[in-house]
């Protein structure tokens, strides 16, 4: 989540800045145990559309629903 500041931040907790980045996405919905699958098909898109994968970067996972792990829904972000 983007945040303008940090303010109150937990103990056990750290601030991380990510930068600015250019990323391709898939959704993914399922069992968490097929999670990979998902991201075999995002990276094969991405060699299709000769995007090449910027692997010093920060890529993302955006959980929409993580409570029951056979029915997840996440947002995968590969950095390009």
């Amino acid at each position: 989540m983007e945040v303008e500041s940090f303010n109150d931040i937990p103990s056990d907790m750290v601030c991380l800045t990510i930068p600015a980045q250019t990323y391709a996405t898939a959704n993914f919905q399922g069992s968490n145990e097929h999670i990979q699958n998902a991201y075999k098909e995002l990276h094969k898109w991405m060699e299709i559309q000769n995007l090449k994968r910027s692997l010093d970067s920060w890529h993302l996972e955006i959980f929409h629903s993580w409570e029951d792990v056979e029915n997840i829904d996440v947002e995968l972000l590969d950095t390009i």
